[in-house]
């Protein structure tokens, strides 16, 4: 059976929340709704073009908590309208909240095939 490649530390759920994501330098909004969401970063839908290591400011609703989190731009699609974070700063408070918040919150749906690591399955094959 081919193995699936896995990329991501944590499951991304599928939930769609507004938030406040402002730019640190200059200091501007530059997005108000996060696709999905993980205990570890989110999809941010941009209003402007974003780059790799830019530093944002974070701020969305969970259940009866509002979340705030600096987070890191880790990628960019290609058409530069949607970014992927990475939180690099937040609360314990908001982290315990996060985690609760997303408990039960079924995963997001992909859009492609996931990708075969080639690699495990011809190792998985060898070791059989």
């Amino acid at each position: 059976m081919l193995q699936p490649f896995r990329r991501r530390k944590a499951l991304r759920r599928g939930i769609s929340v507004r938030c406040q994501a402002i730019l640190l330098e200059p200091f501007r909004q530059v997005g108000v709704r996060l696709i999905d969401l993980s205990h570890h970063g989110a999809m941010l839908e941009c209003d402007v073009a974003l780059v790799e290591g830019d530093e944002l400011v974070v701020s969305f609703p969970l259940g009866l908590t509002v979340i705030d989190a600096v987070a890191e731009v880790r990628n960019v699609t290609w058409d530069l309208r949607r970014a992927g974070l990475a939180f690099t700063e937040m609360d314990w408070d908001a982290r315990v909240a996060l985690f609760v918040g997303l408990a039960g919150v079924p995963p997001k749906i992909p859009l492609a095939r996931p990708a075969v690591d080639y690699a495990s399955t011809v190792r998985q094959i060898a070791l059989a």
